[in-house]
């Protein structure tokens, strides 16, 4: 099949390149992740779940440095055209922090732009049947950071958006990721 042939190219290309095994590893995840995903009608259809107003709390941990904060966040989501435009709040230990952001398809890849501040980042989302991942549009970040989105459905009540990620900074000790986790009601 197709995937055999790409997974075989993929050991190939370890060796003859000295890729290190967790680089191979995680591209065959993505391999296997992207085999899923659904043509650009699907991940459109996916996206409207976002439109509206979602409240509820993050929470960040740093497991190298035992720095844990929970606050309030609220998002809201609105359609202008083919565009999914955003809006999050939230209040954290150090003040009030916004951020803004358009998703739209392009070329066949779902792009989101997030602005926060002076700060722009674009991240490609790969749909799978229980959620969204986004991945930095810098694939070398690729393994550094990662977001995940699903919508879990709650028996009686309105939806529930549940995110976890991690990001990858340098502090005194060297590498430590940062744990992100939301939990978000419309």
């Amino acid at each position: 099949s197709r995937m055999r042939g790409d997974i075989l190219l993929l050991f190939q290309a370890m060796f003859l390149f000295a890729v290190s095994v967790p680089q191979v590893l995680f591209c065959l995840f993505l391999l296997c992740f992207a085999s899923s995903t659904a043509r650009a009608d699907t991940l459109l259809d996916h996206l409207s779940r976002y439109e509206g107003v979602w409240i509820g709390q993050f929470t960040i941990h740093s497991t190298a440095t035992g720095y844990t904060e929970s606050f309030p966040v609220q998002q809201r989501y609105w359609w202008e055209g083919d565009q999914l435009h955003g809006l999050a709040v939230s209040q954290r230990d150090s003040g009030m922090e916004n951020a803004t952001s358009i998703t739209y398809m392009k070329a066949g890849k779902l792009i989101s732009e997030v602005t926060r501040g002076e700060m722009k980042d674009s991240y490609i989302g790969v749909l799978n049947k229980d959620g969204l991942l986004w991945l930095p549009s810098k694939m070398s970040r690729a393994t550094d950071y990662q977001i995940f989105e699903s919508f879990v459905p709650v028996e009686g009540g309105p939806d529930k958006l549940m995110t976890e990620g991690f990001d990858t900074y340098v502090y005194s000790g060297g590498l430590a990721h940062i744990v992100y986790k939301g939990e978000l009601i419309r």
